[in-house]
C-alpha cells in the first residue's frame, strides 16, 4: 500500500473514531435541551429554567418576618405561585390544579410543599381568607417584585410571571428549574412530580 493512501486511510480511521465519540455527545444535548428523540412518555410537561434560579438570593420572607432558611427545613420538591395582594382568575386557578396535583400524590404528599410568592406587601383580607378556607397547606412567602423580575430577566422566561399565568417547579436545594403556565393539566403536572420524586432522594 503506498505511503498516500495509508496516509488517507488513517485521516478517515482518525475521522470516524472522532465522530463515534462525538454523536453520542451532541445526541444527549438535543435530547435534553428539546425533548426530540425521547418516547413522549418520558418528555417533562414543564420547560426548563435556563437558567435555574436560587430563589433563596432573592431573600424570600416567612408571614413571621423571617428570613426563610431552606438548609434547615426537610429536603422537599416546590411548586411556586409568583402573585399579587390580590388574586386573579388565573392565579385561582394555578392554586386550584397544584393543589389537586398534591392531593393526588398521596402518601407522597408530604414530599412536596406550596409556595404562594408574594410580590407586594400584604395579601388582600379576601385572599388570606380564600387560603386559609381552600389551601390551608399553602405557605405564603414575600419577595420584591423587582427583584423577581430582574432575576428572571436573565432567563428563557423573562416576561411577566404573573401576567403569563406562569408558576414554577422548585427543586430540593431551592432553585426554581422548570416553568409550567396556566394551560398546562393536572395530569400532565403529577407525572412530572412523580418522575422528580423517584430519581431524587428524601432526608
Amino acid at each position: 500500500m503506498s505511503a498516500k493512501k495509508s496516509k488517507r486511510r488513517g485521516q478517515i480511521q482518525a475521522v470516524l473514531l472522532m465522530l463515534v465519540v462525538a454523536l453520542p455527545m451532541v445526541a444527549a444535548y438535543t435530547i435534553y435541551h428539546t425533548g426530540w428523540g425521547m418516547p413522549q412518555g418520558t418528555v417533562n410537561k414543564g420547560v426548563l429554567l435556563q437558567p435555574p434560579q436560587l430563589l433563596s438570593e432573592l431573600t424570600p420572607r416567612l408571614s413571621d418576618g423571617a428570613e426563610w432558611d431552606i438548609k434547615s427545613e426537610e429536603k422537599r420538591w416546590r411548586y411556586v405561585i409568583p402573585g399579587h395582594a390580590q388574586c386573579d382568575s388565573i392565579c385561582m386557578e394555578n392554586l386550584y390544579v397544584t393543589r389537586q396535583v398534591h392531593i393526588r400524590l398521596n402518601e407522597k404528599a408530604r414530599r412536596v410543599e406550596r409556595i404562594y410568592l408574594l410580590l407586594d406587601d400584604d395579601l388582600s383580607p379576601e385572599l388570606a381568607e380564600h387560603i386559609a378556607q381552600e389551601h390551608p397547606k399553602l405557605r405564603v412567602m414575600q419577595v420584591a417584585n423587582t427583584e423577581f423580575n430582574s432575576a428572571l430577566a436573565a432567563t428563557n422566561f423573562a416576561d411577566n410571571s404573573v401576567k403569563a399565568g406562569r408558576y414554577f417547579l422548585m427543586d430540593q436545594e431551592g432553585y426554581l428549574m422548570m416553568a409550567y403556565h396556566r394551560d398546562d393539566q393536572g395530569g400532565e403536572l403529577l407525572k412530572d412530580i412523580k418522575k422528580m420524586l423517584k430519581t431524587s432522594y428524601e432526608d
